[in-house]
């Protein structure tokens, strides 16, 4: 390229600009923007007729010089088609300053449940791919060309990634679309933390439905597999607008935005002008906007001992690593489940069985080989344990293949085979073991209540392991689209329930509690103890200090926790001593509390002191579990009716009654006390008892169940 060829005048003079899927709607559009201001621009595309032609039509629209305007066949899937394209480049420009990743494709218009996963299955739906070609398609072809170009970007490059808004939105039955394109938004993330130290920026565009005639398409075929009227999804998304605009000489109203819209957006990320700006993510979407962050806090510590799992059949699609996968089964088993342990690899099937066998854990946890390439034999798996276990399945925990650190290091950097490997086996066996699942609670309609599913991320991934930090954001989106299916089906009657799914993030392995505290955060959502509506639940780095157990008897305290949660106990003398340290223990067991005594400011100092200690360990919401009510003297019969009536008042019930207060007496002897003393004597340790469980003991009757403990000595 000699200098006489240069453009000097325009935004984005002497850059030489590559965008793939040039010959399409939007990247036709995105080369005329750039050779208007002036780049040298080099199309490409997998067929030279159809991208010549492409040139041909982009020279007549903005009368470029034809020298300036150049072609490249290559297909963006196949590494080794790339390297040879850009080996040319190379010798020809010497280098690219723009790398616009455009190119991509739909993928098949399936339901979760039916997305292709074969090409017998793609060719009997009618689809142009199945799941496989859209992840390599849309994550692979980004991948790559990101790989291969960025060694000959020089200082001051940039590389623009084209996302979609709907990669953080439902969208009925584009799975195969939306989970690569999630993927990929974190992989732009990364990608700019890679390429930051050479002055290259990755910033990312995400467009919302664009007027075409393909996106009308796309609505219509959504509005037929939802059963829903025409025009509902156009008017779902234009309804979210905020922009009014008139376009094309029509009157103003919300229109979709235009390809020119998105070009535009691509030129300012490619021009010096936004040579301060990487990592960012633009929606041009006319104000349709979503949520990024799906993220919850953690949850209190499990309750292990009060879960209760009699009943309830739980598949786990373990990986290779699957000590983390037994643990959780373990808890599970140990709460009263049935649980079916399935793993990738006939060697680790055989060494499961002859652990279990040594462990004796029973009939109730069984060990299966469950392979993610073959769909057709794991929804037999899936029957066969419904079978064997007298009844359905009611939920299943999905865990990634590969074990933590088989993918690593930084993603430019990725081989081939790391790159195909790692697509193949947790993107595309991610939503298969999913569409197995789909379509075994399909075929059931005898649940008796929503099937819950939990994907959880490997220890340490969310920690330095970048491929999986892809594979977190692939899944949310899978578990949002899933979430959104299940809904329109259970609304149409296609099914009894909607499957409710989340994922865990784990940060951190570095601590011997975090499997037993993941584990048991999966098991309290599969008994449906608890509904959170957030899709990713992240643990926090670190447990111990994260929630001050360190502070606190760690072990004890996770021994007994949730040994008595729900039930009430009622305790007099509470304030210290004895009594103080059983309305403790009691309050760390999960129960509430009633402390009942004399001394206002002793029983306020034992109450700060147990629901501090419950906050240090990680509990929530204490304050309402451990209440205080003073001027209690067990020797007034009427202050002890006053605190049974506050209690129930209060909690609704007494399960626990602890007469623990009492008093020395006088020092006389027997034969020498007053009858005053003598009586007071007898109130205060012997009748307030008796009164206590007179007035309790039949609201105990009651409930089926109560406990009385009489403090001697």
């Amino acid at each position: 390229m000699s200098q006489s060829d240069t453009n000097t005048k325009g935004r984005l003079a002497n850059k030489i600009a590559l965008v793939t899927g040039a010959a399409g709607n939007l990247g036709s559009e995105i080369c005329r923007a750039f050779a208007r201001e002036g780049a040298f621009v080099i199309m490409t595309g997998r067929t030279a007729e159809r991208i010549e032609a492409a040139r041909d039509q982009l020279i007549e629209a903005t009368g470029a010089p034809a020298e300036r305007i150049s072609t490249a066949v290559l297909d963006g899937a196949d590494p080794d088609s790339v390297r040879a394209a850009v080996a040319k480049l190379k010798t020809e420009f010497g280098r690219i300053d723009i790398l616009i990743n455009n190119a991509g494709s739909a993928g098949p218009k399936q339901p979760l449940y039916n997305v292709p996963l074969s090409r017998e299955e793609m060719t009997e739906q009618g689809e142009a791919e199945d799941v496989r070609d859209a992840i390599v398609n849309i994550l692979g072809v980004t991948w790559n060309l990101a790989r291969i170009v960025s060694p000959i970007m020089p200082v001051g490059g940039s590389m623009v990634n084209i996302s979609t808004i709907f990669s953080h939105t439902r969208y009925y039955g584009r799975t195969a679309y939306v989970v690569p394109k999630a993927a990929l938004n974190s992989l732009s993330k990364q990608l700019a933390e890679e390429l930051g130290p050479r002055s290259i920026r990755v910033n990312t565009v995400f467009p919302g439905p664009i007027e075409s005639d393909r996106i009308r398409t796309v609505f219509a075929a959504m509005d037929k597999v939802q059963n829903q009227p025409e025009n509902t999804t156009a008017d779902y998304f234009t309804g979210r607008m905020a922009l009014a605009r008139a376009v094309k000489g029509k009157t103003q109203g919300k229109p979709l935005p235009m390809p020119k819209d998105i070009a535009a957006t691509c030129l300012f990320f490619a021009s010096d002008e936004s040579s301060g700006i990487t990592a960012e993510e633009v929606d041009v979407t006319h104000g349709l906007s979503a949520n990024r962050d799906s993220s919850s806090t953690y949850m209190t510590r499990p309750s292990m001992r009060s879960l209760d799992g009699a009943g309830l059949n739980i598949f786990i699609a373990a990986g290779e690593e699957w000590d983390d996968a037994l643990e959780a089964a373990k808890t599970l088993v140990n709460s009263g489940s049935c649980v079916r342990l399935g793993l990738a690899r006939s060697a680790d099937v055989a060494q499961a069985k002859a652990r279990l066998a040594a462990q004796n854990l029973g009939d109730e946890l069984t060990v299966t080989r469950f392979n993610r390439k073959e769909p057709g034999s794991m929804e037999g798996e899936l029957d066969a344990f419904a079978e064997d276990a007298g009844g359905a399945i009611t939920g299943a925990i999905v865990m990634p293949l590969k074990p933590v650190g088989y993918f690593g290091g930084p993603l430019l950097g990725a081989s081939d085979e790391a790159v195909t490997k790692f697509m193949d086996m947790e993107l595309v066996g991610g939503i298969a073991v999913a569409r197995s699942l789909a379509r075994y609670w399909r075929g059931h309609e005898g649940l008796q209540s929503a099937p819950r599913c939990v994907f959880m991320t490997n220890p340490g991934d969310a920690r330095g392991n970048l491929f999986a930090g892809l594979l977190s954001a692939g899944m949310t989106q899978l578990i949002r689209v899933w979430r959104d299916e299940e809904r329109v089906q259970a609304g149409n009657a296609e099914t009894a329930h909607a499957v409710w799914s989340n994922q865990i993030v784990r940060t951190t392995n570095t601590e011997a509690e975090n499997t037993r505290f993941a584990s048991g955060h999966a098991t309290r959502i599969l008994f449906r103890e608890q509904r959170i509506a957030e899709i990713d639940l992240k643990l926090p780095e670190s447990i111990a200090e994260e929630t001050g157990s360190r502070k606190a008897m760690v072990g004890f305290a996770e021994n007994i926790t949730g040994l008595h949660l729900g039930k009430v106990a009622f305790i007099t003398g509470g304030s210290a001593g004895i009594g103080g340290q059983v309305a403790r223990l009691l309050a760390l067991a999960g129960a509430k509390v009633m402390m009942v005594s004399r001394r206002e400011s002793e029983l306020v100092a034992a109450r700060d002191r147990i629901v501090g200690e419950l906050q240090d360990i990680g509990f929530a919401g204490v304050e309402r579990r451990v209440k205080i009510m003073a001027n209690v003297d067990v020797s007034d019969f009427d202050s002890l009716d006053r605190a049974v009536e506050a209690t129930i008042e209060e909690f609704g019930r007494i399960d626990y009654l602890i007469n623990n207060a009492g008093v020395a007496g006088a020092e006389d002897m027997v034969i020498d006390m007053e009858p005053d003393t003598w009586r007071w004597t007898l109130d205060a340790n012997l009748i307030s008892n008796y009164h206590l469980m007179s007035r309790v003991v039949p609201l105990m009757k009651e409930l089926g169940s109560g406990y009385v403990l009489n403090v001697s000595s």
